[in-house]
């Protein structure tokens, strides 16, 4: 049996908001910035993990969907 992968770590990086007197520090602050070539490469670290993860339930997602598909009229919009 293969070890699962390990998960991406997201650095912490300090970072100090105060408002109404109570300063407090968010760690992951920076992964707010979404244009942030780090933060992107960080998220797309963590959908790849999410999906190794799921890869063998591919089957049983293609059924739910093709079920829920099946339930909606074509002429439903949103």
């Amino acid at each position: 049996m293969t070890q699962p992968p390990s998960p991406p770590i997201a650095e912490r990086r300090p970072h100090e908001l105060t408002r109404h007197d109570h300063t407090r520090v968010d760690d992951y602050f920076w992964l707010r910035q979404r244009d942030s070539p780090k933060v992107i490469a960080y998220l797309e670290a963590e959908n790849a993990y999410g999906d190794s993860l799921l890869a063998h339930t591919g089957s049983l997602q293609e059924e739910l969907f093709q079920e829920i598909k099946g339930r909606i009229q074509q002429t439903d919009t949103s």
